[in-house]
């Protein structure tokens, strides 16, 4: 019966999580929360902070075994091809227009990956942790716009973000350590894009 109960309290746990703090696969302590406004199509805003953790291997343990989409792709205005790979996100085009905008994912690295969205603020201006990773609580009120949560490689993933117009930055927040003990952020090594909504 307590096994139970402790399982259900971390699943609603994970399941409250709006990108407050950074992923770290090797279940060690997140860095950072944030409040500020997560939105997709159809779906509430909201602030707090959650947690998600999980070995490097990528396991079960907090990472979704599969995506969990955000939003109806059938209300997106527009959609953004988004490749995700060890180190790169590519995006399909450079801008689109305002509105409900689909982003398709596909994690076609070997990884763990996820997509963060923030506005107003440049990849270089991104408050960093001691790691190189995005310090989401140093983000201004409302930059913050949501995530698609971690997946697994060789997975795709949607989520659909209603954007104004701006200038986006697109990240993988997701930190790790390797068997060595050094520490890997996903942005640190590169996970970061930008997108102009029009």
């Amino acid at each position: 019966m307590i096994g139970i109960a402790a399982c259900a309290l971390v699943l609603g746990a994970c399941g409250d999580d709006d990108g407050g703090e950074v992923r770290d696969l090797d279940g060690g302590t997140e860095t950072g929360s944030a409040s500020g406004s997560a939105s997709g199509s159809g779906s509430a805003t909201g602030s707090g902070s959650g947690s998600a953790s999980a070995p490097a291997s990528g396991s079960a343990t907090g990472i979704a075994a599969e995506c969990v989409p955000v939003g109806d792709p059938a209300d997106a205005d527009a959609t953004v091809e988004v490749e995700l790979s060890e180190w790169a996100i590519e995006v399909s085009t450079d801008a689109v227009d305002a509105g409900a905008i689909l982003f398709d994912a596909a994690n076609v690295g070997a990884e763990p990956h996820e997509l963060v969205i923030v506005e107003g603020v440049a990849p270089d201006d991104l408050p960093l942790d001691e790691h190189g990773a995005l310090d989401e609580s140093g983000l201004p009120a409302g930059a913050l716009i949501g995530e698609i949560e971690p997946f697994p490689g060789g997975e795709e993933c949607t989520g659909v973000f209603e954007l104004d117009p701006g200038e986006y930055t697109l990240v993988c927040n997701i930190v790790e350590t390797e068997e060595s003990g050094e520490v890997e952020s996903h942005l640190a090594e590169g996970m970061v894009t930008t997108l102009t909504v029009r």
